[in-house]
This record gives structure tokens, sequence and C-alpha cells, in this order.
């Protein structure tokens, strides 16, 4: 199995629902994690986008067009006959992702790539020195970094900011005002990333118990309208609320290529994935692409062997 580390850094806020409506503060949520109850992008969510992406970078016309053609009979005619086109095994999107069909002469494989959830390592948070990105010893350990004992917070009281200069003995997070502490904070190395370099000079590490409050308390909510499209003003009645994160998000999630079972395949799917990847970061994740939300920098790391 080959695990490649994806980091997907958001350029604007990000609506993953949740599905449907509740009574409370917001009536669309974002999708969180059952334990955690932080928001994360689902592995599914971000499989449909990178299969989606990955028919439409195809740069030759005719696998493109078989490829579009296999998709729509398996969305719209999936237990039916395939005349008119080549079964899975033969579609260049199919065999990396997977396929069933239900005909009689059909067959089905498991995908040769997994898409992992994609969780939140480092935040954005308002404080009265500019925005600063929270994070926690459990999530940087995650990431790969080594968190000595002295960068963990006793309390809930503490925090950690990243030495880059200047004095700081108290910070306000948002609405939380907490005694500070210089320190030399670790961080992934990104290369070519000044949006990520921005990030590492504003770390600030917190006491794992207290980042779930810290991200729910300071979401981005906003209001919309339906519009009434005879009259073109605002519905009566139609008024609702939503939730996002925030733009500058930092999320952490993984890639998995089985490459035992498909050792031929792998260097193919590589390639067509991660082009895919570009182009579905671009065009956006999540609900309202269009209307400026769902964008990301995604960065794909070297794989790690398991």
């Amino acid at each position: 199995m080959k695990s490649h580390p994806l980091f997907l850094y958001a350029l604007d806020p990000t609506h993953i629902g949740a599905g449907g409506y509740r009574l409370g503060r917001v009536d669309n949520t974002i999708i969180r994690d059952a334990a955690t109850q932080l928001p994360k992008i689902p592995g599914s969510s971000l499989n449909g986008a990178l299969r989606a992406a990955a028919i439409f970078s195809l740069e030759d016309e005719a696998e493109r067009d078989q490829a579009q053609k296999y998709a729509r009979h398996t969305l719209d005619q999936g237990n039916q006959a395939r005349k008119d086109h080549k079964r899975g095994s033969e579609d260049p999107v199919a065999k990396i992702f997977g396929f069933a069909e239900g005909d009689p002469e059909g067959s089905s494989r498991i995908g040769l790539l997994s898409v992992r959830d994609a969780e939140i390592l480092a935040y954005p948070v308002p404080t009265m020195m500019g925005p600063r990105w929270v994070t926690t010893p459990f999530l940087l350990e995650r990431a790969g970094c080594t968190v000595a004992a002295a960068l963990r917070p006793a309390s809930e009281e503490t925090l950690f900011v990243q030495d880059s200069g200047g004095s700081v003995e108290r910070l306000n997070l948002g609405w939380l005002l907490l005694s500070a502490e210089k320190k030399t904070l670790p961080f992934p190395a990104f290369d070519g990333q000044p949006a990520l370099d921005f990030v590492k000079q504003n770390l600030v590490i917190v006491h794992d118990n207290l980042f779930p409050a810290l991200v729910n308390s300071n979401l981005e909510t906003r209001t919309s309208v339906s519009i009434d499209f005879a009259s073109g003003a605002g519905a009566d009645g139609l008024l609702f609320t939503y939730e996002a994160t925030p733009r500058g998000t930092l999320f952490l999630g993984q890639l998995d290529f089985d490459d035992r079972r498909f050792p031929a395949l792998y260097p193919q799917a590589f390639a067509r994935v991660s082009k895919a990847l570009q182009l579905a970061s671009a065009l956006g994740y999540g609900g309202m692409t269009t209307r400026g939300f769902g964008r990301m920098t995604a960065i794909l790391r070297e794989a790690v062997s398991c």
C-alpha cells in the first residue's frame, strides 16, 4: 500500500453539508466527526470530486468521451447492458476508482484508490494581533512533526505562540484571553507555498481539550435567501443560514493506492489522480462552489509504504 499524505489549504470558505435542516442557531450545518465534533471533509466527498475531475482531465478526447459515457450509463442505466462503449475494466477512470456493473454480463472490482477523511490540522482564529492558526500537539504529531514535552500546554489556560519576533504575554483567541509563551513550534515543511509559510509564522499551540471549542465558536455563518424568479427579489419565508469553515483552514487527509493487488496500474493511476486533484481543488469541494466556496490548494506528499 502506498499512502500519500494530502494537505488541503482552503482558499475559500468550505461548506460540506450534513444534509437537511435542524432547529438551532444555523439551518444548514456542516458535517462533523462523531467523536470530536470537529468539522471535516469526508473521504466520500473528496472521492466523488476526484472521480469527476479525473474524467474531465483526460487529455485524449476519445478516452474522455468513453469515460463520460461509462459514468452516464452507470448513473442512468446501471443494470442495463452496455453496448455503445467498453466495460469498467477497460475504462481509464473506472479501473482506478472501481466499478460495479449490474447487468448479467457485467462484473465488479474494488478501486485501486482509497480516499480518507480530511481533518483540520490548523485553524484560523482572529486575535488582537491579527489572525493566528491554532493547532494541538496531537494534530502536529499526526502530520509527522516531533512535539517535545515542553510544547504540550499543561492546562487549557496556557498557549504557545510561534517565536517570530515581538513580545506577547497574553493573547486572545476570539473571545478567549489566555496566557501566552513564545516557543519555536514545529510545522510541516512546504516548499514554494508562501501562504503556508505565513501559517507557520503565526502558529499557536493550545491544549487538546480547548481546540474543539475554538473551532466551533469561530466558524463562518452566512445568511442567504432564495430568489423569486418572477420578481427577481428575495422570496418570502425562504431565508436560511448555513455554516462554513473559513478560508485559511488547513486540512490533512490521505490517499492510499493499493499497489499490492494492482502493481502495474499504480504509476498511471497516481499520475491521473494527481492531475485530477489539481482540477478538483480549483473547481472546489462541497456545496455552493459557484458562489465563492470550496477552492483549495492541494499538496500531495511522497508515499509512505505500509
